[in-house]
């Protein structure tokens, strides 16, 4: 049977496999589903519907599932709720939202690392595997790859996407879409291309020269962005260079590099509107 605290409060449709741990003051309402494994340290809240996979652990402070930041979206409307994976580790006072959708909810992948007070706001999707330091901010419906790495403070704007493998230094901001392994160090500014991660990740030698030869065009290059997408075209072929591929012809709020001024980036403004 689960552990439950006779301090916790459970209300409604909630399942809990046998060897789910509930802590002290905990309070679960709603419709929710915790799988094999779960522990609520203490002082958690979960609002459904909420359906969380094996081996989560949640610290004292965590509110997830509860209604989107948003003016116009009623508090008690469930809409498609909030789905989480497997092993995830939200540290103390992690907030994640419900989706604003019918039809997709905020969803967060598995093995995810996310430090005190970090937040993913409504719609959110983010992969697997994948640290966020402290204070880490996802606005609503951003989308996070696989084995991103985030420092602290970091921000990422509302509808941008961070490609897989890539990182965030602490207190960036990116209001552009980062590429795949491509390593943010202020707002909207590529500093390079994250080979380390991408070493540690098993790729080789080849596939890191790839990512090099991207990085370069994408970045490097001072050719109008059109023509560093048809350059890029032309490594088509090859899995990694069609993600790239893919992944900027995709993008719907343009793609960080470090064009125009390189103070004006750094700063926040005046980088280029691609």
């Amino acid at each position: 049977m689960p552990k439950i605290h006779p301090t916790a409060v459970l209300h409604g449709e909630i399942e809990l496999a046998d060897d789910v741990e509930i802590g002290p003051y905990c309070v679960l309402n709603g419709r929710i589903r915790l799988g094999a494994g779960c522990g609520l340290v203490a002082g958690v809240h979960l609002q459904g519907t909420l359906s969380a996979g094996a081996g989560n652990i949640f610290y004292p402070g965590c509110a997830i599932g509860f209604a989107p930041q948003d003016k116009g979206f009623p508090f008690h409307k469930d809409g498609a709720g909030t789905v989480i994976g497997d092993g995830n580790i939200f540290r103390e006072q992690v907030t994640v939202h419900r989706a604003t959708r019918d039809d997709r909810p905020t969803r967060i992948g598995d093995r995810n690392y996310f430090m005190a007070c970090s937040h993913a706001a409504h719609d959110v999707q983010i992969g697997n595997d994948c640290v966020f330091a402290n204070n880490t901010l996802f606005a609503g419906h951003a989308e996070v790859g696989d084995r991103v790495v985030t420092g602290g403070g970091a921000g990422v704007h509302q509808f941008v996407r961070i490609g897989r493998g890539a990182m965030l230094g602490g207190l960036c901001g990116a209001s552009k879409d980062v590429c795949p392994f491509f390593t943010l160090s202020a707002t909207n500014y590529i500093g390079g291309f994250n080979r380390i991660g991408m070493r540690r990740g098993g790729f080789s030698s080849a596939e890191i020269d790839l990512v090099r030869e991207m990085y370069g065009i994408i970045v490097r290059s001072r050719l109008p962005f059109s023509q560093r997408v048809a350059r890029l075209e032309t490594l088509a072929g090859q899995p990694l260079a069609d993600e790239f591929i893919a992944f900027v012809k995709g993008s719907k709020r343009g793609i960080s590099t470090r064009h125009g001024r390189a103070t004006g980036a750094r700063g926040g403004s005046g980088a280029e509107g691609e």
